[in-house]
C-alpha cells in the first residue's frame, strides 16, 4: 500500500501542470488571487486558467472548459462556488487529471445541502481522482513549487518536516513562525472537511515519505480511530507524531462542527489514544511550534534533570517551579560542583547551588563559559538552560560593551561545538514591549539567528523552554 500510496499522491505534491477553476475577469476573485500567488511564488510548471469566455487571465492563455486544455493536467486547484464543483470534478475525472484541490468552502460545514454536494463528489471522485478539501488552504510543498493561497513569500526551502492540518488559518501562522526556529517543511497540507484526503491517508503517506522524518498535526475529528492509532502507533521510535487535538471542550466541540463539519470526540477517548499511540499530545498552536523544533534541535534522549544557569534569582525561582509542574527537576549541586563554580563567582548576589545565579546579566562571558564546562561534568545532568544572559537592550538600558554580549553568544556556540555532550536550551525573552523598542527586538533576532544557524535550540521563554523539554523527554521515555 506504500507503494501505492506514494505513486498516488505523487500529483499532488509535485504537479506538472495544474488548471484552475474560479477564476474571472475580476482580479481581486479568489480564484485570481490564488493563481497570482502561485505566479509569485514562482512554480515553474504550466498553468491553466479555466473560464467560459476570458481569452487571457493573469497574462495567460484562458479556455473555456478542462477539455479545451490541449495537454494533460495532473492537478486542479479549484475555488469556484460549491454548486458547480460537482461538475467541475466530473470534467476533471473525464480529461483524466488525477489530483485536484476544492479550495472553496460551503458544503458540510454549512449544513444538510452541503452535505449533499459532498457525497455527489465522492460519488464522481472514488477512484478516479485524489482530493484535498474542500474548504481548505490546500498543499505547500516548496520542492513540487506549490503553496498556500496567502504564500506568496513562503519560503521555497523544503526541509524534514510534515503537517497535517484540518485548519488553513493555523498552517499559514505555522509557516510564517517557523522562521523563528529556522526550520522547513517538506509537505504541508490543509485537509478542510477531508472527504477523500483526510488524516489517515495523509499520516499513512508521511509515514513512508522519505522526505519526512517529523510529522505535526492539528486535528478535529477523526473517521477511523482504530486505523488511525494502528498508523500512529506504528510510527513511535521512527518518526515523532506531535497532536495537537482542537475542539475537545465543549464549546470547542461546536466550533469544530462549524468550522469542518467534523465530530470531535470525547476527552476520554483521546487520552487514550495519546497513552496507546506514542503520540505527543500539544494543547496550543505555540506548544505545537516549539515541540516541532525540539524534535529538529535535541538528539533522542530522555532529559529530565537540568542546570539552568542565568542572571538574577528571581529566574531560577520561577524556573524551579516551571520544572515540577512538568515533570522535570534542577537536582540540588553537590558540594564539589559548588565548590568548583564558586571559584568563579562572586560572593554577593549570586549562587552556586542550580539554578546557578551566576549574578548582573551582564556577566562576563568567561564566568560563563566556566558555568557551562563545570555544568557539563556534572553526572547528574542531562540538558542546560541558559537564560538572561542575551540582553540586547543593554546598550540602550545600560550602556553595556556589545561586543561583550557577542562573546557571550561565541561561548555557547563554542561550547556546543566543542562538547556536545549535554545539549544546550537558550531562552531568549522577547523585551520590545515599550514604544520605540524595535531596536532591542532586530537585536533579540540578530542573536536568536546566529544561535539556531549553529544548531542551538533558541525559545522566548523558560516555560516554553521546559515544556517543549518535558514532551521530547516524554516521547523517547515510551520508545
Amino acid at each position: 500500500m506504500s507503494n501505492n500510496l506514494l505513486e498516488e499522491f505523487k500529483p499532488l505534491f509535485y504537479p506538472r501542470s495544474i488548471a484552475f477553476f474560479g477564476v474571472s475577469q475580476r482580479s481581486n476573485s479568489a480564484g485570481n488571487q490564488f493563481l497570482r500567488v502561485f505566479q509569485i511564488f514562482g512554480y515553474d510548471g504550466k498553468i491553466y486558467p479555466v473560464h467560459p469566455t476570458a481569452n487571457e487571465i493573469c497574462g495567460l492563455k484562458a479556455f473555456p472548459n478542462v477539455k479545451a486544455i490541449p495537454d494533460t493536467v495532473d492537478m486542479a486547484i479549484i475555488s469556484a462556488p460549491a454548486h458547480t464543483v460537482p461538475q467541475i470534478i466530473s470534467d476533471c475525472v473525464e480529461k483524466g487529471i488525477p489530483a485536484a484541490e476544492i479550495f472553496s468552502a460551503g458544503f458540510r460545514e454549512v449544513g444538510d445541502a452541503g452535505r449533499k454536494l459532498e457525497e455527489a463528489i465522492i460519488k464522481i471522485a472514488k477512484g478516479k481522482i485524489r482530493i484535498v478539501g474542500p474548504n481548505c488552504f490546500g498543499v505547500y510543498s516548496p520542492k513540487g513549487g506549490l503553496t498556500l493561497l496567502p504564500g506568496a513569500t513562503y519560503p521555497k526551502k523544503s526541509g524534514n518536516i510534515g503537517i497535517i492540518s484540518q485548519s488553513g488559518g493555523w498552517v499559514t501562522d505555522l509557516i510564517w513562525s517557523s522562521d523563528a526556529f529556522n526550520i522547513f517543511f517538506s509537505k504541508v497540507v490543509s485537509y478542510g472537511n477531508g472527504i477523500d484526503v483526510d488524516e489517515i491517508s495523509l499520516m499513512e503517506y508521511f509515514k513512508y515519505d522519505s522526505e519526512t522524518d517529523i510529522i505535526g498535526a492539528y486535528l478535529e475529528g477523526v473517521k477511523d480511530g482504530r486505523l488511525f492509532i494502528k498508523i500512529v502507533r506504528s510510527l513511535l521510535g521512527k518518526k515523532p507524531v506531535i497532536i495537537w487535538k482542537g475542539g475537545l471542550s465543549e464549546t470547542g466541540k461546536r466550533a469544530v462542527s462549524s468550522h469542518t463539519g467534523s465530530i470531535a470526540g470525547n476527552k476520554e477517548v483521546w487520552e487514550a489514544f495519546f497513552k496507546q499511540s506514542g503520540a505527543v499530545k500539544v494543547h496550543d498552536f505555540e506548544e505545537l511550534l516549539d515541540t516541532i523544533a525540539i524534535f529538529k534541535y535535541i538528539p533522542p534522549a530522555n532529559y529530565r534533570k537540568l542546570a539552568i544557569i542565568g542572571g538574577g534569582g528571581g529566574v531560577g525561582v520561577s524556573a524551579s517551579d516551571i520544572c515540577e509542574k512538568y515533570g522535570m527537576k534542577s537536582p540540588h549541586a553537590t558540594d564539589s560542583i559548588q565548590k568548583e563554580i564558586s571559584e568563579f563567582l562572586p560572593q554577593q548576589g549570586t549562587s552556586n547551588k542550580n539554578p546557578f545565579d551566576i549574578g548582573a546579566p551582564s556577566a562576563p562571558s568567561s564566568i560563563l563559559r566556566n558555568v557551562l564546562e563545570i555544568a557539563c561534568k556534572w553526572d547528574n545532568i542531562d540538558a542546560i538552560i541558559v537564560n538572561r544572559m542575551f540582553f540586547y537592550g543593554m546598550k540602550e538600558l545600560m550602556n553595556e560593551d556589545v561586543p561583550e554580549q557577542n562573546k557571550r553568544v561565541d561561548t555557547i556556540i563554542e561550547f556546543k561545538q566543542r562538547s556536545n555532550t549535554k545539549p544546550v536550551i537558550v531562552v531568549l525573552e522577547d523585551l520590545a514591549y515599550g514604544q520605540n523598542r524595535i531596536g532591542i527586538e532586530i537585536s533579540r533576532r540578530q542573536v536568536r539567528d546566529k544561535l539556531l544557524h549553529a544548531g542551538i535550540y533558541v525559545v522566548p521563554s523558560m516555560l516554553r523552554a521546559i515544556r517543549a523539554l518535558s514532551n521530547l523527554s516524554s516521547y523517547w521515555e515510551k520508545v
